[in-house]
């Protein structure tokens, strides 16, 4: 069964199932390959509800899988994003400067990343297809780091990703395996595929105490991967 799914696939005939999403927003993803589409509901190009293939069933929507907690309500605490549910960028600072200031002799090393092009994908798309990018990046980051590290929303479409007791070559690997993830994610709005690239910026800490430096420094290398053409890693 799973060979015809994956056919279907191919061809374009996804086995669309409706999932949570924002607000007047409607979400819908393959429960095989795992693409989604997004329309806006009651406005002109939104998703309409899919049509039955043969030997699929459509369930009823369900959460995200591994998708970006969402922030919702007044419980959303001070020093988190409200787009994403990660830390903005005072708790990333401020878990930072706690942790190493505790932890004096333990690694660290911090990843910076965004979106390459990304205002120009809010000019030729619109901002709200941007934001559903930034969503989108979110559950990568959260999926892909669980166990490794955390993700936090630096700014706009920056992101901070923290490593405590880890070394700048136990993450270099993964940076690459989640650069490619990205790159290969395809994004469906209003029956338009988007697709991004991200650069990385990472660096490791020098036990200098120079905290800000080191948060200083790894921008840095974010700006220097952008510089060189973006869609890379540099350490």
């Amino acid at each position: 069964m799973a060979g015809i799914k994956d056919l279907a696939c191919r061809v374009g005939k996804h086995d669309w199932v409706k999932i949570s999403g924002p607000e007047e927003e409607e979400v819908w993803e393959c429960s095989n390959c795992k693409k989604r589409k997004y329309g806006s509901s009651g406005g002109r190009g939104s998703a309409a509800e899919p049509a039955s293939i043969p030997g699929v069933s459509i369930s009823a929507p369900a959460p995200e899988a591994g998708g970006a907690p969402a922030a919702e309500g007044p419980a959303l605490q001070a020093g988190t994003d409200e787009m994403t549910g990660f830390m903005d960028r005072g708790g990333a600072v401020e878990a930072i400067k706690s942790y190493l200031k505790s932890h004096k002799k333990d690694n660290y090393t911090l990843c910076m990343c965004d979106i390459d092009s990304f205002r120009k994908l809010n000019e030729e798309q619109g901002v709200k297809c941007g934001d559903i990018v930034i969503r989108e990046v979110a559950s990568i980051l959260q999926t892909e780091l669980a166990g490794l590290g955390t993700p936090c929303r630096w700014g706009g479409d920056e992101f901070l990703l923290l490593f405590p007791k880890k070394n700048g070559d136990e993450v270099y690997n993964k940076m690459f395996s989640l650069r490619e993830k990205i790159k290969a994610r395809v994004i469906f709005y209003e029956g338009d595929g988007v697709s991004v690239t991200m650069t990385f910026g990472l660096n490791e800490y020098d036990f200098s105490g120079d905290i800000d430096g080191f948060i200083a420094e790894t921008e840095e290398k974010l700006n220097l991967g952008k510089q060189m053409g973006g869609d890379q890693v540099i350490f």
